[in-house]
């Protein structure tokens, strides 16, 4: 009986030992093979962009190939959604922005992912202020004056935005909210159309990234952003500046399938990082008029947390019925 046991022991802590080696090796290895980047808009906007810079350096450092895999549709939902299914082994990961990982999950209870659930944050990549701008020919020339045109005349004012829901809308229900003001919104197919409009002066204001190239050009003026002022227009304020505690970015980052394994996100973590450090990557970022950042993968989490609460707030206060 004695010898049966010990067999029995020692064959159980062989297998032990073995587990404990593969998962060693496997760790010190990874990765091994060619990483898929999920992108769940189509090719050529911000998230495409910055998706393939941070896998152009990943591929370079850890000297594997990084295959860009464009998922558009849905607002960024059908492309989470098939990263949120993919083997959680390190091999498949895809870039999140405030849209595909927050907004999403707050216009549909029924959606086929719950961002805090199914994904294992990886680290924030970026993050960018959107921007306030009128025509230039508009007696508007900063927040205050905008704050007191629209008390002086509720409603008369129109400002364009890329679509009911997009995270523009959401920055404007945010500054009503917070200032009382009463603007009429003019939802757009998207950011360019609303630049459009307002090159036009179909609009009185417009709030929406897509309007940094015109701002730069000197088609349109900036009054405000609603994050951290942009390196790329330096003399446009922040909105917390006039209005304490108002703050509203869209950013990006990237994520793993739930259950990924600990080493490969900490790999990863480590990788992203330093990208994120990397003089030319800065350069490139602040081209587009973002602003490169990284977390650890805890702090990621809690963005995702807060930013999802913050959201589900400015919904339900706005009463915003999404299409």
């Amino acid at each position: 009986m004695l010898s049966q046991f010990l067999k029995k022991y020692v064959f159980l802590m062989s297998l032990m030992m073995s587990a404990l080696i593969v998962t060693s090796v496997s760790a010190q290895t990874f990765p091994d093979k060619p990483i898929k980047l999920i992108v769940p808009y189509p090719p050529g906007g911000n998230t495409d962009i910055v998706a393939r810079l941070y896998g152009q350096k990943l591929s370079e450092r850890l000297k594997q190939p990084v295959v860009i895999d464009n998922k558009g549709g849905a607002a960024g939902a059908i492309g989470a959604a098939i990263a949120a299914k993919s083997p959680a082994d390190g091999y498949t990961i895809v870039i999140g922005d405030l849209g595909s990982m927050v907004i999403t999950s707050v216009a549909n209870p029924n959606l086929a992912y719950a961002p805090l659930k199914d994904f294992s944050p990886i680290s924030l990549l970026t993050s960018v202020s959107v921007v306030v701008c009128v025509n230039p020919s508009s007696p508007i020339k900063t927040l205050d004056d905008l704050l007191a045109m629209a008390k002086a005349q509720p409603n008369k004012l129109t400002i364009g935005t890329a679509g009911v829901g997009a995270p523009a809308h959401l920055a404007f229900e945010l500054l009503t909210s917070m200032t009382g003001m009463k603007l009429t919104h003019v939802p757009y197919k998207g950011g360019a159309q609303a630049a459009t409009a307002l090159l036009a002066n179909e609009i009185d204001i417009m709030i929406d990234g897509a309007a940094l190239g015109q701002v730069k050009a000197g088609r349109l003026r900036a009054i405000a952003v609603t994050g951290p002022r942009l390196s790329a227009l330096p003399d446009v304020p922040s909105i917390n500046e006039t209005i304490k505690d108002f703050n509203f970015t869209n950013w990006w980052g990237m994520l793993a399938p739930a259950g990924t394994p600990a080493a490969a996100i900490k790999r990863l973590n480590e990788e992203f990082t330093a990208i994120a450090a990397m003089p030319d990557v800065k350069e490139k970022l602040t081209s587009l008029g973002l602003t490169a950042q990284s977390s650890s993968p805890a702090q990621f989490s809690d963005h995702l947390k807060s930013e999802t609460d913050k959201i589900f707030k400015i919904v339900k206060s706005a009463n915003i019925k999404f299409e």
